[in-house]
């Protein structure tokens, strides 16, 4: 999370705490959830998953939330307003023409320092570009991966989340979550669903890492790569 985006949540969280007092409390502890990445955007830029302080709980986050709570208030959760805080916060950024994460646009790439995404990594998919894993990984290596870990959180027939974490030679690290189930992946892998959700996982931490918000093939459905 660079200085910019920090800067400008800061500014969001002053000037609703100015607007909305009685929200004061919460709306800090928005802001922390941010700063301490423990917020993971899924790409539809609507939904999140949270995590809770300790680490131990998830939340899957959009118009509402399964928190504690969210069951015995009214009021929007910290888990919502971190959501809508970071939504604001992005828009912010994009009108602004400073928005912090970049398309997969190929002139982009191609004009970008290297080492750069080759063109066999792209795949087209009803007319837009995805990447595959294996050029990630690449061109993560390329510039300073020295771990990838995945480890599953939750596993059941019914759901599976995956967190995966990238660590760089220069002690960066960047940490993910996805949760899928069976049916949306690819019938012919329904059966190893779970090794593809740790694909997925480390694909979005590989992205967050790169800074391409564009998805990798891996993270969609079979019926998506086949239409």
């Amino acid at each position: 999370m660079n200085a910019t985006f920090i800067h400008a949540l800061q500014e969001e969280v002053t000037t609703l705490q100015a607007q909305f007092p009685d929200l004061s409390e919460r709306l800090a502890r928005a802001q922390t959830l941010i700063t301490d990445g423990r917020l993971f955007m899924e790409d539809s830029g609507t939904e999140a998953m949270v995590t809770s302080k300790d680490g131990t709980q998830y939340y899957a986050v959009n118009g509402q939330c399964v928190c504690k709570a969210s069951q015995h208030r009214k009021e929007a959760c910290y888990h919502r307003l971190a959501l809508r805080l970071y939504q604001k916060v992005c828009d912010r950024l994009e009108a602004e023409s400073e928005c912090y994460t970049l398309n997969l646009d190929t002139e982009v790439i191609e004009s970008a320092a290297a080492p750069a995404i080759r063109p066999e990594w792209l795949v087209s998919v009803q007319g837009k570009p995805f990447i595959r894993f294996e050029g990630l990984l690449e061109l993560a290596h390329a510039r300073g991966l020295v771990s990838l870990e995945t480890v599953v959180v939750q596993a059941s027939e019914a759901m599976c989340i995956c967190q995966a974490t990238a660590t760089f030679a220069d002690g960066r690290r960047f940490t993910d979550i996805v949760d899928a189930t069976e049916r949306n992946v690819a019938k012919h892998l329904d059966i190893y669903y779970i090794r593809m959700v740790e694909t997925r996982a480390s694909a979005r931490a590989l992205r967050r890492a790169l800074n391409i918000s564009a998805c990798s093939v891996e993270e969609l459905s079979g019926e998506e790569v086949t239409a």
